[in-house]
This record gives structure tokens, C-alpha cells and sequence, in this order.
């Protein structure tokens, strides 16, 4: 599922005025991970940076050039996610 850049840039204006708002998206985020790193292995250094993004204070994250922030990484969560769900959904329904 990919998310428009206006929806991105939309959730990151949010997340660094809203601090309810952020403690949300990490808690949903928190809630996906495992299903997510079961699809996809590879995503666990990425979340832990997206731990450390999350966890300072806003605007104070120092990015490398390039780097992903904090909605392109959940943006993988979500993805991986999405399909760790449905190959979930495919085993179950072929298991009968």
C-alpha cells in the first residue's frame, strides 16, 4: 500500500505538533512489527532506526542524505505487514 506524498507529508507535519498523535503511530507501528519482520526479515534495522527517530524529539533527528524518515520506514512496515497478512489469510484458507 503505498501512501501519496501529500498523505506523507500531511503525517509528518502531525507527528511534530501532535505529540498524542505520535505516541499513537509508534504504538500501531509497535503493533505491526512482528508480523511485518515475519515477512521481512531485513526490516529490523530499519525499525530500530525508526525507534530512534520517533523517540527524540521532533525536528532534532539528523538524516544522512537519503535517508528514509519516519513515514517512508513505516510506509515498509505497513507494507510488509499488508503482505505477511495475506500470506496468512492464503495458508489458512488453502489448509482446509
Amino acid at each position: 500500500m503505498s501512501l501519496s506524498e501529500e498523505k506523507k507529508n500531511e503525517t509528518r507535519d502531525r507527528l511534530n505538533r501532535d505529540p498524542d498523535f505520535r505516541e499513537a503511530f509508534t504504538v500501531e507501528a509497535r503493533n505491526m512489527y512482528m508480523k511485518a519482520l515475519k515477512f521481512n526479515p531485513g526490516l529490523e534495522d530499519e525499525i530500530n532506526r525508526f525507534e530512534q527517530i520517533l523517540g527524540a524529539d521532533p525536528h532534532t533527528y539528523e538524516f544522512d542524505e537519503g535517508e528514509m524518515d519516519e513515514v517512508d520506514i513505516f510506509e515498509q512496515i505497513l507494507n510488509a505487514y499488508d503482505n505477511q497478512v495475506l500470506l496468512e489469510e492464503k495458508e489458512n484458507s488453502t489448509i482446509n
